[in-house]
């Protein structure tokens, strides 16, 4: 992940979040988080600043890869890291998905652009390509942020033998070009990569990067000053659009319940999600059915949106870190503190939080019909896991928890450094 151009662009970053002018639009942000009902809870309280600077950092990302007549993929919506040695920020935020690399670029319709990469042994189990008609949250308020305008992934890309492939995009048609999409002329739209890794020992991110090819002569590069007015621009958008989203969504139904699946566009699979407020004492127990796709995730976040701890915690498990049912199923326990159970979703300490269930890589036909997809969400005292313990639910103890979360931590450093 740490290309010459990702480490240029977060130099950027940083500088832009050093401005008084992005300082001040991430404490406007904290403001709107304060106002909101979630602050009055703990756990909301807890992570106001945490999730405000995220998000800041997020936009900082959207802006420094605003440019299309110089396009570079840059690894974003990420947790803090360090590359050559400099810090980087999180910058996670709308309940991002940890099985997820998401990389970004700027395009235009007045230009012509190719991206190259490669899959194969060691890369993503799905990369999926999707092309929008602006940074999601900055137009209108749908469940998806805006407008797809095209999307393709690994399963449709024709590769050769080697698994190399390149993909065309500009506002023409494709006129028998493979692995063609086109996008709308005389606008700037936003090219959104998202490689999909389940097993994170042995699976990676796949070589990916953009060229412009042709189009009208490139505009002057922006200033530090000019990028962190964007930022701030686009903060004070995508911030009150997530407000609203998780408030619509996730907050308008009761907590510790998880609502109905829906489809997901752009052949992106299924997902649902819900949120919890426990007491220290109470456990959410859930059981899910994974409908024969290649890929299901649970993923769990602060009030805000921006996942808790991932890399080392267990926030985050998907089909492939979790141990399933005699039936195939899956079941999962949320509390505060570690119940002692294998399907352990760890909140980093806290009561409340949402919840994140994505199905994603199906093949062309599901296995079962939606409906099935969960099942028996409960609110249980964390005292009557015992009884799950005692029915043959997988157990850790507490060294087999650390071993647990070292090689956890491995794994996610060994995805973020692998080259293919």
């Amino acid at each position: 992940m740490a290309t010459g151009a990702q480490l240029e662009l977060e130099e950027q970053v940083r500088k832009i979040l050093a401005t008084d002018v992005m300082r001040s639009q991430i404490d406007q942000v904290a403001q709107l988080y304060r106002a909101d009902p979630q602050a009055a809870h703990p756990a909301g309280a807890a992570t106001v600043d945490s999730s405000a600077k995220a998000i800041g950092a997020a936009a900082a990302q959207y802006a420094v890869t605003g440019d299309p007549d110089r396009p570079a993929f840059m690894w974003t919506v990420a947790p803090s890291h360090r590359f050559a040695d400099k810090p980087m920020p999180a910058s996670g935020y709308g309940i991002e998905n940890p099985d997820n690399v998401y990389r970004q670029s700027a395009i235009s319709g007045d230009s012509a652009y190719e991206i190259r990469g490669r899959l194969g042994k060691g890369g993503p189990l799905e990369l999926h390509l999707e092309f929008r008609d602006a940074i999601p949250g900055t137009t209108s308020f749908t469940a998806e942020g805006g407008g797809i305008v095209g999307s393709i992934s690994s399963e449709n890309l024709q590769t050769t033998d080697d698994g190399d492939f390149v993909i065309t995009v500009d506002s023409r048609p494709a006129d028998g070009r493979p692995n063609h999409i086109r996008i709308p002329p005389g606008k700037t739209s936003r090219a959104l990569a998202r490689d999909l890794i389940d097993d994170w020992s042995s699976q990676g991110p796949a070589p990916l990067e953009i060229r412009r090819i042709s189009g009208p002569p490139a505009a002057p590069q922006r200033d530090t000053d000019t990028l962190a007015a964007r930022s701030a621009e686009i903060l004070s958008q995508i911030a009150p659009f997530w407000v609203k989203y998780f408030n619509t969504y996730y907050y308008s139904q009761e907590p510790n319940t998880i609502r109905a699946v829906r489809e997901r566009p752009g052949g992106r699979g299924v997902s649902t999600g819900g949120w919890f407020r426990l007491r220290d004492d109470q456990a959410l127990t859930f059981t899910v059915d994974p409908l024969g796709a290649r890929s299901l995730g649970v993923q769990l976040s602060d009030p805000w949106g921006a996942a808790y701890e991932y890399r080392r915690r267990t926030s985050s498990l998907n089909t492939s870190q979790a141990t399933p049912n005699p039936d195939g199923t899956y079941t999962f326990v949320i509390s505060e503190k570690d119940p002692g159970i294998d399907n352990w979703l760890d909140p980093d300490g806290h009561g409340s939080g949402m919840i994140a269930l994505r199905w994603q890589s199906f093949p062309a036909e599901r296995s079962k019909p939606l409906d099935r997809a969960l099942r028996d969400v409960a609110v249980v005292d964390v005292a009557d896991l015992a009884s799950t313990r005692d029915s043959g639910a997988a157990t850790v103890s507490p060294s087999e928890r650390d071993t647990q979360r070292s090689q956890r931590q491995a794994a996610f450093d060994r995805r973020m450094t692998a080259t293919r």
